[in-house]
């Protein structure tokens, strides 16, 4: 990569949002040459780590329309990348005054009207659970467990198969100008290149230079996400269950003969540093405190798990925006849904690169 070298669109992180852009692009521009570069190897990072349980929920009109075009895109890639996935029936338990809330996030199924006896909740989890006379059990939808890693770089090597399509590995963009025609960007390694369009999808680097800055402009914040495992094998027809006012779900794992139980940890402002990011003390006390609460069975047979950290807007909504400074769209602040939402993030940012 020579400082002469120009390219149609530029995109920095190849997590799965990158992915996605690169995807998404290959196909509806094939004569713009395009290069992904990462700071790491790509499919890494918070996009590895992920949770990756696919259920197309939305809080707003537009994170709904996002989990909409997500859900679809996802659906059509599975079969020509013989992805694996296991899926489980998903039931709710929540306050039932809140139960029109909870009906108002689903996007491509429904959440039946009436409450399930908390028995069939039980039968399907094979577990006891404890209910109080303010809850409701409602059923519907189906919730898909992803390996995220490898969907990322699928993605990215049917994009390599054009001779149009580079990658750059293991080399961080330090320094992002605009030109008169777009903007050049400089590596780690002293290459430099220039870009007609440029995507920045790097989750939580954002807040790391030469990003940093537009991080503080739209106020966006890091945060722990945090999943334990859970020791006891699923039964065959296992379900999944949401906990929404806590923030919570268990899922069935079977090829690990093992629960992820994902939470809302409160930890803020950490940096997206591995050896820096580990589950605590107080994380799994707030987990078993959930546990408790409403499976407590679980609660004392939690075994590891995954810790990443990811970008979030005061909104809670993900971050799609046009930096006229830098001729670039920054793409991403998933607030923890950074892979349930990428392909519709994706969507939005190539709209804005190519109007």
């Amino acid at each position: 990569m020579m400082m002469t070298d120009r390219y149609d669109l530029a995109i920095v992180g190849g997590g799965i949002v990158g992915a996605w852009t690169l995807y998404l692009a290959t196909l509806r521009h094939p004569r713009w040459r395009i290069v992904l570069v990462d700071r790491h190897r790509v499919g890494d990072g918070a996009t590895a780590h992920s949770a990756g349980v696919l259920l197309a929920t939305g809080r707003s009109a537009r994170e709904r329309k996002l989990a909409a075009i997500s859900a679809d895109l996802y659906a059509d890639v599975q079969a020509p990348f013989g992805l694996n996935t296991t899926q489980a029936d998903v039931f709710w338990v929540a306050d039932a005054q809140s139960s029109d809330e909870v009906r108002a996030v689903a996007v491509d199924f429904s959440i039946g009207g009436g409450s399930i006896p908390q028995t069939e909740l039980e039968s399907r989890l094979g577990l006891s659970a404890r209910l109080d006379a303010a809850q409701t059990v409602l059923r519907g939808g189906t919730a898909v467990s992803h390996d995220p890693g490898l969907i990322a770089r699928s993605l990215i090597s049917a994009s390599l198969g054009s001779a149009t399509v580079s990658c750059v590995e293991g080399a961080a963009v330090t320094m992002m100008r605009p030109s008169a025609t777009g903007a050049e960007l400089r590596l780690a390694d002293g290459r430099a290149f220039h870009a007609g369009r440029s995507v920045v999808a790097v989750g939580p680097w954002i807040v790391e230079e030469p990003f940093e800055a537009f991080a503080d402009a739209h106020d966006v914040r890091i945060k722990k996400v945090v999943a334990l495992h859970v020791d006891r094998s699923p039964q065959p027809d296992a379900a999944a269950v949401f906990f929404p006012q806590d923030d919570a779900y268990l899922m069935p794992l079977p090829a690990r003969n093992q629960w992820l139980f994902s939470f809302r940890s409160d930890e803020w402002d950490c940096r997206p540093r591995k050896h820096a990011l580990e589950i605590s003390e107080r994380d799994r006390d707030v987990a078993k405190g959930v546990l408790r609460r409403y499976l407590p069975e679980l609660a004392d047979v939690c075994c590891g798990g995954r810790v990443f950290c990811d970008a979030y807007t005061s909104t809670g909504e993900p971050l799609v925006s046009l930096d006229q400074s830098r001729a670039a769209v920054f793409a991403g602040a998933g607030g923890g849904a950074g892979f349930r939402l990428a392909p519709g993030i994706a969507d939005e940012a190539l709209r804005l690169i190519e109007a």
